[in-house]
């Protein structure tokens, strides 16, 4: 059963999160709102929703579920999955009311799945999605007004075909207000994102205590790996970019295991991404095995950490993230470079993406409880090499920022 001390979200943070979308339906004269969330094994999507009502984040393998906020009457949650999946979810969840519903994908796992569905009629009778909500909202006395989906850009066509047939077209184009929510990180939530940042820490460590000349890429990696996972983390990936010190457009940059040996004199940067209790952290730290880098590549690498270091001098609260990225284009031009991609980062908490987006153009205004990545990424005006030595986990506070990742920022060197 469900207890303060076994979990580090209290129960009322999840009724109050359920009461405010509850409040958004009402204000907005809809029946209620559906929240959806994809599968977690898509790490790079919007997964975080559901677990940010219920606390229950599905690790299967292709299994969609969605929370229904009736204007009237408790909330539910429907799962695509099997019975064993009950288990599981009442371990970690505080809601009361779970109901199995039928998948509308033939490679998924579900006790309602009915064969007779693949093809163009994703409609699934009594079981689907679709039906269990029209379902809910009648027997709450719910129905009749429009309905607001939260996490609709995440929604499979198929699903939300079916919605359609069952809700009548019902369906109310309103802003998503799981996302507006999940922006503002509470106290519980930063101590586990101090946590997730304190594990990708001893990930690095670790970097400096194995990192030898000789070593292959994936030798690293896996080494930083088995740290992260050893405390528990639900998710890790370390990526490399590594690179002669004089020729970084020699380099290479891996997303899949690293199969270069390092050398003295190497640039070496290496990209983290670990997930604890759902919650993410990216970092980034650059350096190399001997006493420095070629001057030619500290004139590259070296703009980059005082460009990020600029950007993160000036994060306040009351700040547009237009203003931000105005700071980092400032400083970029002072060395000749430019930031590259039109974003300098993007936040994070229980999605490796999530608001605020730190997009170049947005009027977005920095708040307290706001927690991004920071990563101002550079390189030469119409160049196509890629500079980004450092990212910081930043928490916007009542004046200022606080960096939550603590591995030194510098760049290493390692005899």
């Amino acid at each position: 059963m469900w207890s303060k001390t076994n979990h580090e979200v209290p129960k009322l943070e999840f009724e109050n999160r359920i009461e405010r979308v509850r409040s958004f339906a009402i204000k907005h004269d809809l029946s209620g709102v559906v929240v959806y969330s994809a599968p977690k094994i898509h790490q790079w999507n919007q997964t975080g929703h559901v677990g940010y009502l219920t606390n229950w984040s599905n690790l299967d393998r292709i299994v969609d579920a969605m929370v229904v906020v009736p204007v009237k009457g408790k909330a539910s949650l429907l799962v695509a999955g099997v019975e064993y999946m009950l288990d599981q979810i009442e371990e970690v969840s505080w809601i009361g009311e779970v109901r199995l519903v039928s998948s509308p994908d033939p490679r998924s796992i579900s006790s309602s799945f009915d064969a007779s569905i693949v093809g163009e009629d994703t409609n699934q009778g009594v079981h689907s999605f679709g039906a269990q909500i029209r379902e809910i909202l009648d027997a709450t006395g719910s129905g009749g007004r429009p309905i607001g989906i939260s996490g609709l850009e995440a929604l499979p066509v198929n699903i939300y075909h079916d919605l359609k047939v069952n809700l009548k077209d019902q369906i109310a184009q309103v802003p998503d207000i799981v996302a507006e929510l999940r922006q503002y990180k509470t106290v519980q939530e930063l101590v586990l994102m101090k946590r997730v940042a304190a594990i990708s820490d001893s990930s690095y460590q670790r970097m400096l205590e194995v990192l030898s000349e000789g070593i292959w890429g994936y030798e690293l990696t896996a080494e930083m790996d088995c740290v992260a996972k050893r405390q528990g983390a639900d998710f890790v990936y370390h990526c490399m970019h590594s690179a002669p010190g004089n020729n970084l457009k020699a380099g290479k940059l891996s997303v899949k295991s690293h199969d270069c040996q390092l050398k003295r004199g190497d640039y070496i940067n290496v990209n983290a991404y670990v997930v604890y209790k759902g919650y993410w952290i990216q970092s980034d730290r650059a350096g190399t095995i001997g006493s420095s880098l070629d001057r030619a590549t500290l004139k590259m690498v070296e703009p980059n950490l005082q460009v990020q270091n600029e950007v993160l001098k000036a994060i306040r609260p009351g700040l547009s993230i237009n203003e931000l990225i105005n700071v980092g284009n400032k400083a970029a031009a002072r060395f000749g470079f430019e930031i590259q991609g039109g974003r300098i980062g993007h936040g994070q908490g229980l999605d490796y993406s999530e608001r605020p987006f730190l997009l170049a153009g947005s009027q977005e205004i920095l708040q307290p409880g706001h927690v991004f990545v920071l990563h101002v990424c550079l390189g030469e005006p119409g160049g196509t090499l890629l500079i980004n030595p450092i990212a910081d986990l930043c928490h916007v506070t009542a004046d200022g920022v606080e960096v939550l990742n603590r591995f030194p920022r510098e760049l290493f060197h390692v005899e």
